[in-house]
């Protein structure tokens, strides 16, 4: 056992279990962990600081079990019996185990080697923290690893039992003790065997070929709870199936910073072409495999290193251009086919004119050219992967100007702003329009921007203080190469004789239970008809009209929204002419506050044991919320709770030993979660 551990690929940090212990601060604690079989029940324990575990390795653990409950039935002064004293096994029992498990030889290495070095093998930041951490750490970090890979190992370590003396119907407390060790804290799990679950089936293997190998992908985000490690299988007929690596698989990605989401591993294929057949299941830190995932079926595909090359193009006219290219003829069973790209500019986004051309041709014609065009022909292979060509620049002679504009309309607000839309051009070669504006109907048109408009819509401003009545405006089309098209129909505007009535404001607002109320205050314009609320969800474009008012109605509660989500609400006047008031003071974001308590405790449990004259708390969790911490608050019945604990929200049981006889005591249990909602107490009476 004076070897050194080769370390390639043990990120220990990131494995599910009881590798993730890390040392605490204040006393050493024992962690429990347990699993309902068809028939019997598998626990693990361990303990979570180095110097604890290395002691508590040579006294051994004591391991307890108390009935608790019998057919649905709590069990009246519930005897706590010992189980066992479990001890690691003498080192000579460990060398056959060794030569065929590795993961237990890295426990055994771990408790009897006279030196524990992690070897570098990479640059990898892990690594280098490994090897700088101390020898114990070591020890301790890598046999908690192991263990959560070999639940055999874990056995023969004293950090597991397997009891088979179990009945349905019952539910057992389980309890580890670090034997002669006070400082170190025991630790409890309550089971039955109706929590007995199937383990799940990896739902989402998926292969992506490429050549002469395949990468394996699985989801693991559901299962990180369930399983530490997967083993992939190859069949190349379907029926049998061999393992892809000599150990399983672990999550070497992952770490206390970051958790993945998706699994990969690679696996070469000996030929293209040709099928196989990969499955994978999954394996659990009590040594359980998992059932077989859906077979996928996939096969290597060769990939192509020739790009084609433009040789040759003919513009037939104006419109068309037809392109030549060259690709060699034996490099044709490896790919799909053609694309044709193009683009105006050639440091542009080049778009795909043409898809699915047909792997035997050389030639494609291109109808819809423009002024200037650049062109690049793509081989695509059967992994859909493209090589480009270089590009090539067509320019076609064009002298015909575009077309007359047409659709001009416009719309003018209070406030002298003019938008003006029409229809587009059809022409591919165009560059814009020039917007003209008059203000009197014999008045010579001017270029209102002095530049090209490459939209088709335009914004502009007039003065009320001039005289006019109405604006005209008209356009011209003009092409890449300054071809101008004939004047437009031209488009006459009226000025709005009356302005917007001045903007209500927000005056105040309150949520409660998750309903808004608003308050405002109201146009101070004389001639408004009504004022209009409207609501949207923060992000969204289109407002919702939920009421409107008179000028005496000032606010308004509303009823329909859902909690936690943020609102943006928008009062506005309307007058008796139709004009609206701004929008841009007028807009209050709310966000709906709902404070009910959730529920995170269940199987809440209160367990008196009146020959030692003590009282033991039990709960568990809803899995759906992480707990911080939680407080237990204790009183004689009619005095003031007063907080008698507060535990890490990994603890799952407490004993309470300081109780008087003929005396009523309550329990308040208050969990703490990662979220902006309180958590829900429970409350325990005790009569003693």
């Amino acid at each position: 056992m004076k070897k050194k551990i080769h370390c390639f690929s043990l990120t220990f940090f990131c494995i599910l279990g009881f590798s993730n212990l890390t040392a605490q601060t204040g006393s050493a604690s024992v962690f429990v962990n347990a699993r309902a079989q068809q028939d019997k029940i598998v626990i693990r324990w361990a303990v979570d600081a180095p110097v604890e575990w290395q002691k508590s390795n040579k006294n051994g653990f004591v391991l307890y079990k108390m009935l608790i409950k019998q057919n649905e039935k709590l069990v009246d002064n519930p005897e706590r019996k010992q189980i066992s004293v479990l001890k690691a096994e003498p080192l000579e029992k460990w060398m056959d185990f060794i030569q065929k498990d590795n993961y237990g030889a890295i426990i055994a290495q771990a408790l009897y080697g006279e030196s524990f070095e992690v070897e570098q093998k990479s640059k990898s930041k892990v690594a280098a923290i490994i090897n700088m951490a101390e020898e114990l750490s070591q020890r301790h970090s890598f046999a908690l690893f192991a263990a959560d890979l070999s639940f055999e190992g874990a056995l023969k370590a004293g950090w597991g039992y397997v009891d088979k003396e179990v009945k349905k119907g019952e539910v057992y407390a389980y309890q580890v003790e670090a034997y002669q060790m006070s400082n170190v804290n025991p630790g409890a799990y309550m089971i039955g065997l109706s929590d007995y679950e199937e383990l799940p089936k990896v739902s989402d293997f998926t292969a992506i070929p490429d050549d002469g190998q395949v990468m394996l992908s699985w989801g693991i985000e559901r299962l990180k709870n369930t399983y530490t490690s997967y083993m992939i299988e190859r069949s190349e007929d379907g029926k049998n199936y061999t393992p892809v690596s000599s150990t399983t698989i672990v999550d070497v990605s992952s770490n206390s910073e970051k958790s993945s989401k998706q699994m990969f591993f690679g696996n070469k294929l000996e030929a293209n072409n040709k099928e196989y057949y990969f499955r994978i299941y999954g394996i659990n830190s009590f040594g359980e495999k998992g059932p077989y995932s859906d077979v996928i079926k996939t096969q290597g595909l060769p990939s192509v290193i020739v790009a084609p090359r433009i040789i040759n193009y003919t513009v037939p006219n104006s419109e068309e251009v037809e392109l030549e290219w060259e690709f060699p003829k034996e490099e044709e069973k490896n790919i799909k086919g053609f694309e044709l790209y193009h683009a105006e500019k050639d440091l542009s986004d080049y778009k795909a004119v043409a898809k699915e051309i047909d792997r035997t041709q050389r030639k494609y014609r291109y109808k819809g050219l423009a002024s200037s065009n650049y062109f690049k022909v793509a081989v695509l292979d059967n992994q859909d992967r493209k090589l480009l060509s270089q590009s090539a620049l067509v320019q076609p002679v064009d002298s015909v100007p575009p077309a007359k504009p047409l659709g001009l309309e416009g719309k003018i607000d209070s406030l002298g702003h003019v938008v003006l839309k029409w229809k587009a051009n059809s022409e591919k070669d165009m560059a814009g329009y020039r917007v003209l504006r008059a203000n009197a109907e014999n008045e010579e048109f001017v270029d209102l921007f002095n530049r090209i408009v490459p939209e088709t819509i335009a914004k502009d401003s007039v003065s009320f203080a001039i005289s006019n009545k109405k604006v005209y405006y008209r356009l011209i089309a003009e092409d890449l190469r300054y071809n101008r098209s004939e004047f437009s129909e031209i488009l006459v505007i009226e000025k709005p004789d009356r302005i917007a009535p001045t903007a209500p404001v927000f005056k105040n607002y309150e949520t409660v239970g998750g309903k808004n109320t608003l308050v405002w205050i109201n146009s101070s314009s004389d001639d408004i008809e009504k004022h209009y609320l409207k609501r949207r969800l923060k992000g969204e474009i289109t407002w919702t009209d939920i009421g409107s008012f008179t000028k005496n109605e000032t606010q308004y509660t509303d009823e329909s929204t859902e909690a936690d989500k943020t609102y943006e609400y928008l009062i506005q006047a309307k007058d008796k002419s139709g004009l609206w008031s701004s929008e841009e003071s007028s807009v209050l974001t709310i966000t709906t506050l709902d404070n009910t308590p959730v529920a995170v405790l269940k199987n809440v449990e209160l367990v008196i044991d009146r020959n030692k004259k003590t009282a033991s708390l039990y709960w568990n969790y809803d899995t759906k919320y992480t707990v911080s911490e939680i407080q237990i608050y204790k009183n004689k019945k009619g005095e003031k709770p007063s907080l008698w604990k507060v535990l890490d929200g990994k603890f799952l049981s407490i004993t309470d030993k300081d109780l008087n006889m003929n005396t009523e005591y309550e329990y308040y249990l208050l969990p703490y979660i990662d979220s902006q909602k309180p958590a829900k107490g429970e409350k325990l009476n005790l009569t003693y």
